[in-house]
């Protein structure tokens, strides 16, 4: 590999994982909203990327691929690497989007007569899962040893499980709050398509992990 072409490959790894940072610090925002919910459970104040912003972010790195196989001609792993980055882009704008909307969305659906306690029980650790996955993702993006990346690999695939579970056990509660309450089912049912935003976080980071993993790695590549 020529080192300019090592050279863009590194700049596109740390325009990628930036990225991923800013994902992830949304994410830990919207995990300590939940964590101290007043009233009104206010998330105006957290900081989040613009569309513009982000675009032209996905824009630059998608570039830089580009130009590295308009350029260069990349080996095998490299090849799959780029191709996989191309990707995760793609991802990193979808949980964005998921972020984004959770912030809108649940501070109404959660001002209500709803039982807040009761949803932020359940809401939290939700979060702080969905928040887990993805940082080890963001980690596992510049990781390069092999063992490391396994490692990565299986906390994230163990992490999205019990994320799934819990959504699960989630949407089960809240439809029997909504059995009891049907003059509050509307409300309730805004509540859980919030939280069901937290839970494609997971599912977008585990996504991303699959396509690191068969990039760096090999294998069969998991579902999409």
């Amino acid at each position: 590999m020529l080192s300019t072409e090592k050279e863009k490959l590194k700049t596109i790894v740390e325009q990628i994982k930036a990225l991923g940072q800013s994902t992830l610090s949304t994410s830990e925002d919207i995990l300590e909203a939940l964590k101290n919910c007043d009233s009104s459970c206010d998330m105006s104040q957290i900081h989040v990327l613009s569309k513009k912003q982000r675009y032209e972010a996905i824009d630059e790195i998608d570039n830089l691929i580009i130009t590295v196989f308009a350029l260069y001609s990349p080996e095998a792993r490299d090849l799959r690497l780029l191709v996989a980055y191309l990707k995760i882009t793609n991802e990193f704008d979808r949980i964005a989007k998921q972020c984004n909307a959770f912030i809108r969305d649940f501070p109404n659906a959660i001002f209500s007569d709803i039982d807040k306690d009761f949803i932020l029980e359940y809401a939290v650790p939700l979060q702080k899962s969905s928040v887990n996955t993805l940082n080890s993702v963001v980690n596992l993006l510049a990781e390069k040893d092999k063992d490391q990346i396994q490692e990565l690999y299986t906390e994230i695939v163990i992490e999205e499980s019990k994320n799934d579970d819990l959504y699960k056990i989630i949407e089960k509660s809240l439809l029997k709050k909504m059995k009891k309450e049907l003059h509050l089912s509307y409300e309730y049912q805004s509540v859980m398509a919030a939280l069901r935003r937290l839970e494609k976080i997971a599912d977008r980071a585990l996504s991303i992990a699959n396509l690191m993993h068969y990039a760096k790695i090999g294998g069969e590549l998991g579902n999409q």
